[in-house]
């Protein structure tokens, strides 16, 4: 019995990478957590730890991603992790790009820039480097340091080679290209965005390419770029998850888009009814992300006339980002009330 334990272990992790390469993120985290189980019982830590990892990925996928931080936190405090600086590198990564999701930024920014410097170990692969990096610059760009972010995007660059392996070099690209765009450099973000493109094939993954086309339209429409390469990107999303499905969370951030562009190209009463239901059902989403769609709805209202009930779903986006540590976001929100509220006490 002893001597078939090690092949049931193996057995466990191909199978779950099997059910994970098939974007079956549910059977994966079941299939691993029976790994995690067995590690267990065996005293097999280097499993565990494997398969636990393994485990707060599928979660991430799956949109569980308070879950996700849970084991994240779990592989944090194991004494694998605190032996290896590479180790606690990946978790920290992982850590951070959880933490973002549920809008705890100032965490996400302290995690992912301790892994950022724990990866820059020389013994360190470059990979780990660049995967580190590039979640420190998307924690920073959403916690509004932008111009620290463009700074990582410029060490991130200078990582790149020809070596790299194209997946890995266009999410690099894809996060530098959102910073430009936040810095309103609108020429540069698309260069960027259209590197990423150029390495990221919807033939090896339909998945992620829907989500690049969904966050360069979305950081696009965030830079005020309302024209046909934007519109094109939406559609490539929405074609992409029309076959992939995706979870939930991915599904109101497409919609999200959607309703900005509607947004911005005066189609506000299809935008008010796209987000009502995104705003309801905000939870789902990152605490910032959540701003982001009340925020476009007190918009949309306003653009209509109705600003008193604008004015709620504007004081839940300042409240949000104020949660998420966004407070640049927040300042602009309180700015954009108060100029609202300046008319009637005047009129008083």
């Amino acid at each position: 019995m002893a001597t078939n334990q090690p092949g049931n272990q193996l057995l466990y992790e191909l199978r779950a990478r099997e059910a994970w390469s098939q974007r079956d993120y549910e059977s994966a985290r079941v299939i691993a957590g029976q790994a995690v189980e067995l590690a267990l019982r065996e005293d097999n830590q280097v499993a565990w730890w494997n398969m636990a990892f393994f485990q707060a990925e599928c979660l991430r996928e799956e949109g569980s991603v308070e879950e996700s931080v849970k084991v994240a936190e779990l592989l944090r405090a194991h004494p694998l992790t605190s032996q290896s600086p590479a180790l606690k590198a990946r978790v920290l990564t992982l850590l951070g790009i959880g933490l973002q999701g549920i809008g705890q930024l100032p965490s996400a920014v302290d995690a992912t820039r301790d892994a950022v410097n724990l990866a820059s170990n020389d013994d360190a692969p470059s990979e780990l480097l660049i995967n580190a990096r590039r979640a420190l610059i998307a924690t920073l760009a959403e916690s509004d340091q932008v111009d620290e972010a463009w700074a990582e995007c410029m060490a991130l660059a200078a990582l790149l080679t020809p070596d790299t392996p194209p997946q890995i070099s266009g999410k690099a690209y894809w996060v530098i290209g959102n910073v430009a765009f936040l810095r309103q450099e609108v020429t540069e973000g698309a260069k960027y965005h259209r590197l990423a493109a150029s390495k990221l094939s919807p033939n090896n993954d339909l998945d992620l390419w829907a989500r690049f086309n969904r966050a360069s339209a979305a950081k696009r429409l965030a830079a005020g770029v309302v024209d046909a390469e934007t519109l094109e990107c939406i559609e490539r999303a929405e074609t992409a998850s029309s076959i992939v499905g995706g979870n939930e969370r991915d599904q109101l951030e497409l919609s999200l888009t959607r309703a900005h562009w509607l947004v911005l190209t005066g189609q506000l009463n299809a935008a008010v009814k796209r987000l009502k239901p995104i705003c309801s059902e905000g939870t789902i989403l990152a605490s910032q992300t959540a701003g982001e769609a009340n925020l476009l709805l007190g918009r949309a209202l306003v653009g209509r006339g109705d600003v008193i009930e604008a004015l709620s779903f504007l004081d839940t986006a300042r409240s949000l980002f104020i949660q998420a540590g966004a407070q640049d976001r927040a300042e602009h929100v309180s700015a954009v009330i108060d100029s609202l509220l300046q008319p009637e006490e005047s009129a008083s």
